[in-house]
C-alpha cells in the first residue's frame, strides 16, 4: 500500500511538474507582443529558463544520490510555485525572467530523483510502470494547454501564472511532511537490478545514447516551444485557439503511450525507441510544408504520441546503462542534456526564424530527428555485436 501511494503520487507530481515544463511556451505568444519581442529574444528567454533547468537537473540528480529523494522533490516544488506566484505579481519584464529562472531550478529537481525512484520500486513490467508515469506527465501538459485556452481569454497570464502554481505548493508540503523517506544508499546497495560486472554498459555507449536524446530533443522541443507563436503568428490563429490546438501534443500523449507502452515489455525498449523516432521525422517535416490547416492537428497529435511514446524506452535504456554510476546521477545527465538541447534550441530556432522564417525553421528541425534515428540504429547495432562476443 506504501508503495502503491508513493507511486501515486509521483505521478501526480509528474503532471504538476510537466505543466511547469512548460508554461513559458504557453505564454510566450502573449509576451512576444506585449513587450514587442523579437523571435530571437523570445528564444533567448526560453533558452535561459531551461539552460538554468540543466544545469540543476545534473547538480541535484547526483544530490539526490546521496540524501531522501522525497525531500529533492519537496523542495523544488515548493521553490519553483512559490518563485512562479512572486513572478506573477511582476509587471516588468526584468524581474518577471528573474523569478522564472529561480523557478526553473525547482523545476529541474524532480524528473532525475524520481526516475531514480521510480527504479528502484519497481521489480516487474518496468516499461507498464514508466509509461504510466509518462501518462500522467502528459495529462498535464494537456490539462494545462486547455485551461490556459480558457482563462486567457478573462484573465491577464500573470494571474493565469499564479493559479497554476498552487497545486505545486500543496505538493511539496506533502513531500517534504507526509511522504515516506527511502534511503537512496539502502536503495543502490540492495536494488534488485544490481548486475555482475560483465552486464555493465561501458561509460561510451552510454554517451552515444545521450547523443541520440539530444538531437530528438532539439528536433521536437523546438517545434513545440514555438507552436503556438507559429500558429498565431504564419496561421493566423487568435490565442486561445492556438492555446487549444498545442494541446493536441499532448491529447496524442495521453492517447499513444498507453498504446505503444504495452510494446515495450514485449519488444524490447530499444526496438520500440528506434521506430517511434524514425516516424515522427517526417511528420515534423509534414508541417512545415503544409497550407491546410486542419491538417495540422493531425500531425501534432502524432508528434505528440510517438515523442512522449519514446520516454518510457528511454527511462528502460538509462536505468540499465546507469549501473556504473548513481541513477540520480545518470538521470540527471539526460536530463541535463534534453534541458540543454531543449533551452538552445529555441534560441538557434527563433534566430534563424528571424532570417527564414518558421516554416522553414520548422523544416530544417525534422533534420534532428533523422540524425537521432541513425545514431540510435548504430548504438542497436553496437549493443547486439557485444551480446554476441
Amino acid at each position: 500500500m506504501q508503495k502503491r501511494a508513493n507511486r501515486v503520487l509521483l505521478n501526480t507530481g509528474h503532471g504538476v511538474n510537466d505543466v511547469y515544463w512548460y508554461i513559458l511556451p504557453a505564454i510566450l505568444p502573449i509576451i512576444v507582443k506585449q513587450f514587442d519581442l523579437k523571435y530571437g529574444t523570445a528564444g533567448g528567454i526560453l533558452t535561459a529558463y531551461l539552460g538554468s533547468a540543466a544545469i540543476f537537473s545534473f547538480l541535484l540528480g547526483k544530490l539526490s544520490d546521496n540524501i531522501s529523494r522525497q525531500r529533492v522533490l519537496g523542495a523544488g516544488f515548493l521553490i519553483a510555485s512559490a518563485s512562479l506566484i512572486i513572478a506573477g505579481f511582476m509587471g516588468r519584464i526584468g524581474p518577471f525572467i528573474t523569478f522564472l529562472l529561480i523557478a526553473s531550478i525547482g523545476v529541474s529537481s524532480y524528473h532525475p530523483a524520481a526516475y531514480a525512484l521510480i527504479t528502484e520500486t519497481t521489480e516487474v513490467r518496468q516499461g507498464n510502470v514508466y509509461a504510466i508515469f509518462e501518462l500522467s506527465g502528459a495529462a498535464g501538459g494537456l490539462a494545462m494547454f486547455l485551461l490556459y485556452g480558457l482563462l486567457l481569454r478573462k484573465l491577464d497570464y500573470h494571474f493565469v501564472i499564479i493559479i497554476t502554481s498552487i497545486p505545486g505548493l500543496i505538493l511539496g508540503f506533502i513531500y517534504l511532511c507526509y511522504a515516506k523517506q527511502y534511503s537512496s544508499k539502502a536503495l543502490l546497495k540492495n536494488s534488485f537490478n544490481e548486475t555482475t560486472h560483465s552486464n555493465e554498459i561501458p561509460i561510451h555507449l552510454f554517451i552515444l545514447f545521450l547523443i541520440v536524446i539530444t538531437f530528438r530533443s532539439l528536433g521536437v522541443a523546438t517545434v513545440i516551444s514555438f507552436t503556438p507563436t507559429y500558429l498565431i503568428m504564419e496561421i493566423g490563429l487568435n490565442k486561445s485557439l492556438a492555446s487549444f490546438a498545442t494541446g493536441i501534443y499532448f491529447l496524442g500523449e495521453v492517447t499513444l503511450i498507453p498504446v505503444i507502452s504495452r510494446l515495450i515489455d514485449r519488444w524490447g525498449p530499444y526496438s520500440v525507441m528506434l521506430a517511434v523516432t524514425g516516424m515522427i521525422c517526417p511528420l515534423i517535416f509534414l508541417v512545415s510544408t503544409s497550407h491546410q490547416v486542419w491538417m495540422l492537428p493531425l500531425y501534432f497529435f502524432f508528434i505528440g504520441g510517438f515523442y512522449a511514446s519514446s520516454w518510457p524506452a528511454q527511462d528502460m535504456i538509462i536505468a540499465q546503462m546507469s549501473r556504473k554510476i548513481g541513477r540520480g546521477e545518470a538521470f540527471g545527465y539526460a536530463m541535463a542534456v534534453v534541458s540543454v538541447t531543449s533551452s538552445l534550441g529555441p534560441l538557434f530556432f527563433g534566430m534563424a526564424a528571424d532570417r527564414i522564417g518558421l516554416r522553414l525553421s520548422i523544416m530544417a528541425s525534422s533534420a534532428s530527428l533523422l540524425i537521432s534515428f541513425l545514431v540510435l540504429f548504430v548504438l542497436t547495432r553496437l549493443l547486439a555485436l557485444r551480446k554476441r562476443a
